[in-house]
């Protein structure tokens, strides 16, 4: 699915792998949530699972031809593992892209587990948890969005990352 530079890509990770993903990152998120964000996480450096994104950053570059055309390099980074306790959402209306993160390109998530609720849009769109789902959209204003609260009050997990410009030499 694709619109309004939006692209969902299901089945990108198995239940499996989402499940590894859950037990080797949950154990080394910093606890005590902070208050505005609501998720307790775990900042990924090097993560085992590029390999698995890399295909659907293509076919967004493939998508949205003009994307390609920024007079700057960028790649993707790091991702940061979420948790969400029963309960908690981060609920504030928010882009990616402000004066402390002006290289960020695009957003990139990977929903963890199922539920019925997911990444809201101003537009009133919204990007369902679907466990193994990879949805990419731009950083910016354009694409202010919150997350939901789960009605079913279960545990939620997610990864975010980002595509980012960079300078040559800096971080390759």
């Amino acid at each position: 699915m694709s619109k309004n530079f939006i692209l969902i890509k299901d089945k990108i990770f198995s239940k499996k792998e989402c499940k590894h993903i859950i037990n080797t990152y949950s154990k080394n998120c910093v606890k005590g949530e902070k208050p505005l964000f609501g998720y307790n996480f775990y900042d990924i450096k090097i993560f085992e699972h590029y390999d698995k994104i890399a295909p659907v950053v293509k076919e967004y570059q493939e998508t949205f031809k003009g994307i390609e055309m920024t007079p700057s390099k960028w790649r993707l980074g790091g991702f940061r593992f979420k948790h969400f306790k029963p309960g908690k959402n981060y609920d504030c209306w928010h882009s990616e892209h402000a004066i402390s993160y002006l290289a960020r390109v695009l957003n990139v998530q990977v929903y963890l587990s199922d539920h019925n609720c997911g990444t809201e849009f101003l537009d009133h769109k919204t990007i369902k948890s679907v466990i193994g789902r990879v949805a990419i959209f731009p950083s910016y204003f354009t694409h202010t969005h919150r997350g939901q609260v789960c009605p079913e009050n279960k545990n939620r997990y997610i990864l975010t990352g980002y595509m980012e410009f960079y300078e040559k030499g800096l971080r390759e």
